[in-house]
């Protein structure tokens, strides 16, 4: 019998350079086609206020729940998703990574995701413009993506249409050890800076002292937000061994892989 309820879709993203964020929006589109609904909704997850909030959903709903690749692992910041509470709510788990490889981060996501009372029906990483490189994966996703993430939502349909919502199977360690962050120089040019403070008041970790614009390293996850968002292009930051060691090793286009 088939199952013709409607589903509100929930965008839930942490996306400090958006490209998480990029790929979460051509997902949901491509779902809401394949499950019949034009209700999607979003929640930026991105800001530590956000995250605040507490959500609820039903199992009329359906969460995407996405995040980048940090080192193979979820960003380290503290109550990401666990401001999202379901009610065997079904899932689709996100893993926006820079062509290197998203490795434990699914695992640890999908791990979550249970925890909050989701059924993550399926799981997709898909690779967007790393942070550190102009090259690495850049322009992704892009249209041989769209394909994949198409044939995805495709395979996801029959899970709604007969509510058969088996957890998705992913690779990865769910509790992996944390990695020591990389410690990335970053700048700021007297001379360019306006002291608008948008740089502080974006930062996803709230690692940014608003009045002098210092930024605490031990806060700091590298996400590059406030380099990203500085109109002025005072914010910079010094990653020439990284970015050296990824365009020598990671510029071969990966595929994107998803799970069911």
């Amino acid at each position: 019998m088939h199952n013709f309820r409607s589903y509100t879709i929930y965008k839930a993203i942490f996306s400090p350079t958006y490209g998480t964020a990029h790929a979460a929006s051509i997902l949901a589109e491509q779902l809401s086609l394949n499950i019949a609904t034009d209700k999607i909704r979003k929640l930026d997850l991105t800001l530590p206020s956000a995250r605040e909030t507490q959500h609820y959903f039903s199992d009329s709903d359906l969460v995407i729940a996405g995040a980048p690749v940090y080192g193979g692992q979820l960003p380290p910041v503290p109550g990401l998703f666990e401001n999202l509470h379901g009610n065997q709510t079904p899932c689709v788990l996100l893993a926006g990574y820079g062509n290197r490889h998203y490795d434990d981060a699914l695992a640890q996501l999908k791990a979550l995701m249970i925890r909050q009372g989701f059924l993550p029906v399926g799981a997709i990483a898909c690779i967007i413009p790393h942070v550190f490189s102009e090259k690495v994966g850049a322009g992704r996703p892009n249209v041989a993506d769209l394909s994949a993430i198409t044939g995805f939502a495709s395979a996801l349909k029959g899970k709604f249409e007969y509510d058969r919502f088996e957890i998705a199977d992913v690779p990865g360690d769910p509790n992996p050890a944390a990695k020591p962050k990389k410690d990335i120089p970053k700048f700021l040019d007297g001379s360019l800076c306006t002291g608008c403070g948008l740089c502080a008041a974006s930062c996803p970790a709230g690692a940014i002292d608003p009045q002098t614009l210092s930024i605490d390293a031990k806060r700091c996850i590298n996400c590059m937000r406030c380099s990203y968002v500085c109109p002025t292009r005072a914010r910079s930051f010094q990653a020439d061994d990284t970015r050296a060691w990824l365009e020598s090793t990671c510029l071969e286009p990966r595929k994107i892989e998803f799970f069911l």
